[in-house]
């Protein structure tokens, strides 16, 4: 039951922006699950603390978030060394979104949209989550004469690929 509270919540409550949405989802959420697991479902997925993945173990569960915490730090410092000459901090929201990440790019043809400030983490986010799971990375480089032959020839020629190989 927590899984697909879980699941639910990554698939409708993540793409909502305003608070009074997300409570309203999760209501909806909770709702569906009382009506047809009964009324004291068990729905511990729709616990914003409540972490999933299979970085800790080859299954797909709730992990503690200690123990993911320090294996991300630990992952993150080798990332750093090997990637990057810049520190990087781990805090919860940083767990949250990597395993967001993480979920969406395991998934058959898995693709997300990571809108916020420049300068946030969202590329450095991406490709640590890219580089945990063995991903290359494939950037696009746009300009003002930047056209849809640009991009097509970007993902099929010699720039990427497609699949899963190339983020």
């Amino acid at each position: 039951m927590g899984l697909w509270a879980h699941e639910a919540m990554r698939l409708f409550h993540d793409r909502l922006v305003e608070e009074e949405e997300k409570f309203w989802c999760r209501d909806c959420i909770i709702g569906v699950a009382r009506k047809w697991f009964g009324r004291d479902a068990n729905v511990e997925g729709l616990d914003p603390g409540g972490l999933y993945s299979d970085w800790l173990s080859r299954d797909y569960k709730l992990v503690d978030k200690e123990t993911l915490f320090d294996f991300v730090s630990a992952r993150l410092k080798v990332f750093q060394e090997e990637e990057l000459d810049v520190e990087l901090v781990v805090f919860d929201e940083v767990l949250e979104h990597v395993l967001r990440i993480d979920r969406v790019l395991k998934q058959p043809m898995g693709h997300c949209l990571l809108v916020g400030d420049s300068g946030s983490g969202k590329n450095v986010l991406s490709k640590f989550v890219a580089w945990m799971n063995g991903l290359s990375i494939f950037e696009i480089k746009g300009d003002r004469k930047y056209g849809i032959e640009d991009f097509c020839g970007g993902l099929g020629g010699g720039g990427g690929g497609g699949g899963r190989e190339n983020v």
